[in-house]
C-alpha cells in the first residue's frame, strides 16, 4: 500500500516511518520539484530504507531529473491528470527511458469515469498506471469502484494501481473512517497491483 506525501505540509523530518510501516504502508510517494528533489529524497530514502519502505518521487510534467533519481534507486511517478494525454506521450516515453531499472508509473484521470484517457497509449511506456479513483469527486458507489478496476485489469492486466482518496471529496475534506477506507481497498484489491492513498493536509503519520 502506497502513501502520497507533500513535504511542504508534511515535512519528512516529522514523519514517523515506523508508524507508517506498522500501518501497512510499503511505498511512499514524495512530491518533489526540480530545485529540491535531491535533499528531500535523500532524507526520505534514508528513513524509509531503515524500516523497509520503498521510496518513490512524485513529479509533474516538466521535471528534468528523472535519471538522477533513478541512480538513487528511487522510483518515479509522473502525475499527468489531463484531458490532453497524447500531448504528454513524448515526455512519458523519455521519462521511461530515463528511469530504466526503477519503477516508473503514470498517474491519470480514471478512464470510463472521466471519458477516454488514452490508457492504451500509456500502457507500453510505464510499469503501471494509477487512475485517481476518487469516488466522492465522481459521485459513484463502491460497486462502481470494483467494476471499473475489474475492467481495467481485463484490458491492462497487472498494470493498474488504484489511487484512493482518504477524505470524502475535494468539496468535503472530512477524513473517511477506517472501515470506509477498508471497504474501498477491498473493492479493488483483487483487480489491481495495489493502492496508493492520497490525503489533503498534514499526514497523521507525523
Amino acid at each position: 500500500m502506497g502513501y502520497y506525501i507533500n513535504p511542504k505540509v508534511t515535512p519528512v523530518s516529522k514523519i514517523n516511518f515506523t508508524t507508517l510501516k506498522d500501518a501497512g504502508i510499503t511505498d511512499i510517494y514524495i512530491l518533489v520539484r526540480n530545485d529540491n528533489y535531491y535533499s528531500i529524497l535523500s532524507e526520505a530514502k534514508l528513513k524509509a530504507d531503515s524500516v523497509g519502505i520503498k521510496t518513490n518521487a512524485w513529479v509533474f510534467p516538466g521535471f528534468k531529473h528523472a535519471s538522477q533519481i533513478a541512480r538513487m534507486k528511487i522510483g518515479v511517478q509522473l502525475d499527468v491528470e489531463t484531458y490532453h494525454m497524447p500531448d504528454y506521450i513524448p515526455e512519458i516515453k523519455a521519462m521511461r527511458k530515463a528511469t530504466q531499472g526503477v519503477p516508473f508509473s503514470v498517474c491519470a484521470k480514471p478512464e470510463k469515469w472521466d471519458g477516454y484517457q488514452y490508457y492504451d497509449l500509456l500502457y507500453p511506456h510505464c510499469d503501471y498506471i494509477v487512475p485517481m479513483l476518487y469516488i466522492g469527486d465522481y459521485q459513484v458507489e463502491i460497486t462502481h469502484l470494483k467494476s471499473v478496476t475489474q475492467f481495467y485489469n481485463y484490458i491492462y492486466p497487472g498494470k493498474i494501481v488504484a489511487g484512493l482518496e482518504t477524505y470524502e471529496s475535494d468539496q468535503n475534506l472530512t477524513p473517511k473512517g477506517k472501515n470506509t477506507l477498508l471497504k474501498e481497498i477491498r473493492a479493488v484489491q483483487h483487480h489491481t497491483r495495489g493502492v496508493i492513498l492520497f490525503r489533503f493536509g498534514l499526514s497523521k503519520f507525523h
